[in-house]
């Protein structure tokens, strides 16, 4: 370790570079925080669940539009007899 009039070098932060120590914090926060979204991307269900997911849904909204029109029109019907 160089010593200069008594002081380590370790203590003594030049002007141009007094915000090095918080960048370089800055930029390990900022690593951590993309690979914790790294994490959940890799954690996300595979396509084909997706894709599954979405047809049951579009299956499910459709018969669901077709029962309450089918409920409809059977009250239209039975209301004009």
């Amino acid at each position: 370790m160089t010593k200069q009039k008594g002081r380590s070098m370790e203590n003594r932060i030049c002007n141009q570079h007094s915000g090095l120590v918080q960048a370089i914090a800055d930029v390990e926060k900022d690593t951590d925080k993309q690979w914790t979204e790294i994490d959940h991307i890799r954690n996300r269900p595979p396509v084909w669940c997706t894709a599954v997911i979405a047809i049951l849904s579009g299956l499910l909204g459709s018969i669901i539009t077709y029962a309450a029109f089918a409920v409809k029109i059977a009250g239209v019907v039975q209301a004009s007899n």
